[in-house]
């Protein structure tokens, strides 16, 4: 039986990708706690530095799955909510 590949965990995706990631004070979204960002303008994806360390890998994760829509490698949902579910499955197969 073939050996199976190795999974690359969050931040050698990131890297393999060209996003950068950051640990970074995200501030106050009103009674929302934002986890982490995706800009594609970096591309760059910023963590917030409130996240326990053990939730760090699956935002990382969570937000490579919206640059691969960025970069037309997924499709773009429409619905928002959508699109944050399948960003959350993402994460959970890769983690």
């Amino acid at each position: 039986m073939p050996t199976p590949l190795p999974v690359p965990d969050a931040r050698a995706l990131a890297e393999a990708y060209g996003v950068r990631v950051e640990i970074a004070d995200l501030g106050d979204w009103a009674s929302v706690t934002l986890v982490a960002e995706y800009d594609p303008d970096g591309p760059v994806i910023r963590v917030s530095e409130r996240v326990p360390h053990g939730a760090v890998e699956r935002a990382i994760a969570h937000e490579l799955y919206h640059h691969r829509e960025a970069i037309g490698e997924v499709p773009r949902l429409r619905d928002r909510a959508a699109r944050e579910r399948a960003a959350d499955a993402f994460a959970e197969r890769l983690g």
